[in-house]
């Protein structure tokens, strides 16, 4: 009997007798299911997460009887105009890898095969704060220490006050505490009392930090609070922060307060971390009122971000058809649609 015929990366994993995680790192650190990942290789459902276009993945794999350490690809594949995964992209890729490594591809790899797999165009480099979530994310699923920073991170988020030097605090460190709140009620209790009095080159890590993990509801809380604040650094930090609960009522309620009031910073967060607070079309029509008085370059680039969001898609594009949308964003619209002809 032949082998059968290998189409898609869940299918390659699986023939390589691997035992495999996929995340989203493009918006959020968010697992996707190897069930919905099949769907998405099978164009049968767009990707959930587009950025610019893109499919920003980390696959994390290792084999199934060895005792080994995970092996992590970072990869980056585009959307067709339908929100789809590019199929060419991913064969390309694939063909790239079987070349490379044949379906031994929890093995040691030799010189010649790490550098036959650097030579494609999908690789991606991952950010600091993208390595370092999921980094810490694995660390605490697989129930293994985490890293060497996460004391000292760990003890200055707890009491500021003390005699720690908060410049010798580590990126990972800061990361590892947000992935390990819900374990640690006093570190979340902490964060939530002393977010607003961390220097802002602590605190803003941390909300990049916070926005890729689960937090807590006392944190969610005490960050809604301070999206109140008159402190726009701080409003903007705290919007981050609740990211993972941007589906929640409360949360959904003091953003759209915001909305009208926001500045560009924190109208990119919205799209970027927050966008399930606009699937909503009271919601998005104040969101497109805010981003029309922005300048014409965010504008087009906000819109085009949330108009690829398939969560977001239909509505707008209802909204749209319907014409129920003010002038001064129809007036944007129709410019960005003549920029777009005449590009």
């Amino acid at each position: 009997m032949s082998a059968p015929t290998i189409t898609t990366l869940g299918e390659f994993l699986q023939a390589g007798q691997a035992e495999y995680k996929i995340f989203d790192i493009g918006r959020r650190l968010t697992e996707l299911s190897q069930d919905d990942f099949a769907a998405i290789e099978h164009q049968q459902r767009p990707y959930p997460y587009p950025i610019a276009r893109q499919a920003q993945l980390a696959i994390l794999f290792q084999h199934k009887q060895h005792d080994q350490q995970p092996f992590i690809w970072f990869l980056q594949f585009p959307l067709d105009e339908r929100g789809l995964l590019n199929l060419a992209a991913r064969n390309q890729y694939l063909e790239y890898v079987v070349n490379a490594l044949g379906h031994e591809i929890t093995g040691e790899m030799t010189e010649e095969q790490q550098k036959q797999l650097q030579q494609n165009p999908y690789l991606l480099t991952p950010n600091e704060h993208q390595r370092a979530a999921l980094h810490a994310r694995v660390q605490r699923q697989l129930k293994l220490s985490p890293s060497i920073h996460f004391e000292t991170a760990e003890a200055y988020l707890k009491q500021p006050e003390a005699d720690i030097d908060w410049q010798q605090i580590g990126l990972q460190g800061l990361h590892d505490c947000a992935a390990r709140l819900e374990q640690l009620p006093e570190l979340s209790e902490a964060i939530a009392t002393h977010f607003s009095t961390y220097p802002k080159a602590v605190r803003q890590p941390l909300a990049v930090a916070l926005e890729q993990q689960s937090i807590t509801p006392r944190l969610r809380d005490s960050l809604l609070e301070h999206v109140k604040s008159n402190d726009a650094l701080l409003c903007t930090d705290s919007l981050r922060a609740l990211a993972s609960v941007a589906a929640h009522p409360r949360v959904q309620k003091s953003v759209n307060e915001t909305i009208p009031d926001a500045n560009a910073d924190q109208l990119v967060v919205v799209a970027a971390r927050l966008w399930p607070v606009l699937n909503d079309e009271h919601s998005l029509l104040s969101y497109l009122d805010a981003i029309a008085s922005l300048d014409n370059a965010l504008f087009d680039a906000l819109f085009q971000d949330i108009i690829a969001l398939p969560d977001i898609r239909p509505l707008l594009l209802s909204i749209l058809a319907q014409q129920k949308q003010s002038e001064a964003v129809g007036e944007a619209l129709n410019r960005l649609k003549q920029q777009t002809r005449s590009a």
